[in-house]
């Protein structure tokens, strides 16, 4: 070989950064959870009604959210929304028509407004198919990021770490992936049904602590001391 195509090669792989400074890719996970304390209260209430007549019992139905709509309107702090409607033939010999509409309140500061509202609307004739408290999609943002930034710290802490008992030194991260917190959802509770006009009284509902958790997960780079 020419001494001086010889002597190129030999510079090129000296300075080389893969040949000087091999490295060695750890791939590493770490998971971050917490508890957090459900803020927003969320009731569902259903109209229906049962008879020989889909106009019937659609006009029933239009009358009863109607009525629902205007009283939740008039509550400070309560959000109203309309659910599904749906209206077909029932019974066993299918020769009944039914309808339904669902109606969905939320509150953060106003839950006590929230679930005296929803006992009125319970002696209104409505039923009560779901009643629970959530993490507000807010809240669920802000304890997200801290505790993706709880994973990542832990994520570099445990690659230093290991990177010292390899007798190597930790130098970055190749790629970082991050796994989307996710708050464990209660589960539903039984449909309820609509209270005595006569005795409405409220339901009653408290706020659980649900978790979130993080997983991140990373290739560290590591090189020799």
């Amino acid at each position: 070989m020419n001494r001086f195509l010889a002597a190129a090669l030999a510079a090129l792989m000296l300075a080389s950064p893969a040949a000087a400074h091999p490295e060695t890719l750890l791939r590493l996970s770490e998971t971050a959870e917490r508890e957090v304390r459900a803020d927003q209260l969320v009731a569902v209430l259903r109209a229906q009604a049962t008879g020989n007549s889909a106009a019937a019992v659609q006009e029933q139905v239009n009358r009863l959210v109607a009525a629902a709509l205007e009283r939740a309107r008039a509550t400070p702090g309560v959000t109203v929304a309309t659910g599904f409607y749906w209206t077909g033939r029932t019974g066993e010999r299918r020769d009944q028509w039914q309808a339904t509409q669902e109606i969905r309140l939320t509150a953060i500061e106003a839950a006590p407004a929230l679930l005296d509202l929803a006992g009125a609307l319970q002696g209104q004739g409505l039923a009560l198919s779901r009643l629970a408290y959530e993490v507000s999609r807010a809240l669920a943002r802000r304890e997200s990021a801290a505790v993706t930034e709880e994973a990542l710290v832990a994520l570099k802490e445990r690659a230093e770490r290991l990177a010292g008992v390899m007798g190597m030194r930790f130098v970055g991260f190749r790629e970082v992936r991050v796994d989307p917190g996710r708050f464990a959802r209660p589960p539903s509770p039984a449909p309820m049904l609509a209270a005595d006009q006569a005795r409405a009284t409220p339901p009653s509902a408290e706020p659980a602590e649900l978790p979130i958790a993080v997983t991140v997960e990373g290739d560290a780079i590591l090189k020799p001391r």
